[in-house]
């Protein structure tokens, strides 16, 4: 009997339990949704392409910034036409530039210089064996100069010569082995010690960008151009290398063309309220 008794308290406070969580999870829900709908309109709305929390009725200026505010198609716009910047030119002005901080850059060639981290195991006093990355190998060529130290001595700097690349990859790591020449013999010999230092390339006369002047979108990269002083459009390009600040353009960007150099996702944003609300 006492059993039964325990085991009806157990279930009416489970049923009970279960009913509150129920019912505040759908009291959530439905404040979540009437919450997110009270800002939408579906006739669209103007809004400022640096504070877009910014909803208004009409044309004006953003209340935050004094940027003139832009029209952002509402869904029953949204449901007619396809949202998207491609193409799509911007009007600027130097202030709103200024305000933004974008600067312009002017694209040139110029020579690339690479730097490829590596690590290797002493073969001798001045012979050096490097495992290299398979990305790497278009960079890495006979004849590039190398520096770094050796673990047995890690206050003196070494350099040298690449001299042989190998043809076999080791299907494991993705690596080749690459071999190289110490300049000067190392003070202190341990064999198959570790060796860590760069290879040095340089690509010459390569079109080359500000890495922050380029927008990665997930289906391309895009740098914006300058058509005239107060005008900005989306150019899609191809990227060869980069270094640690800089891409090389394969392709989408000629000599002389002035850019962006960003930040461009405040440009990318504009772009989109444009497009979608003109």
């Amino acid at each position: 009997m006492k059993n039964q008794i325990l085991f009806g308290v157990v279930f009416t406070f489970t049923l009970l339990s279960t009913s509150i969580i129920y019912s505040a999870a759908n009291a959530e829900t439905g404040k979540s949704a009437t919450s997110g709908g009270a800002h939408e309109d579906p006739d669209g709305y103007y809004t400022c392409p640096m504070h877009p929390q910014v909803h208004e009725h009409k044309a004006g200026k953003c209340p935050i910034c004094g940027m003139p505010l832009v029209k952002k198609a509402g869904k029953k716009q949204e449901a007619t036409k396809p949202s998207t910047s491609s193409g799509v030119e911007i009007d600027v002005s130097e202030s709103q530039l200024n305000l933004a901080g974008i600067g312009r850059y002017t694209v040139e060639r110029k020579d690339l210089v690479l730097s490829v981290p590596v690590s290797g195991r002493m073969l001798s006093t001045k012979e050096i064996a490097f495992q290299v990355f398979e990305s790497d190998l278009s960079t890495i060529k006979s004849g590039l100069e190398f520096s770094g130290s050796a673990s047995s001595s890690p206050d003196e700097i070494l350099s040298g010569q690449i001299r042989s690349i190998d043809n076999l990859i080791d299907p494991s790591s993705r690596t080749i082995r690459v071999t190289g020449t110490l300049k000067q013999s190392l003070k202190r010999f341990i064999l198959d010690g570790s060796f860590h230092g760069e290879i040095k390339a340089i690509e010459k006369k390569q079109i080359v960008v500000p890495e922050s002047a380029v927008l990665h979108t997930g289906i391309a990269s895009l740098v914006y151009v300058f058509t005239s002083e107060k005008k900005l459009k989306p150019v899609a390009v191809t990227l060869g290398k980069k270094t640690s600040s800089e891409y090389q353009i394969l392709s989408g960007l000629n000599e002389g063309d002035v850019i962006s150099s960003g930040p461009n996702f405040l440009i990318d944003s504009e772009a989109k309220i444009r497009g979608s609300g003109d």
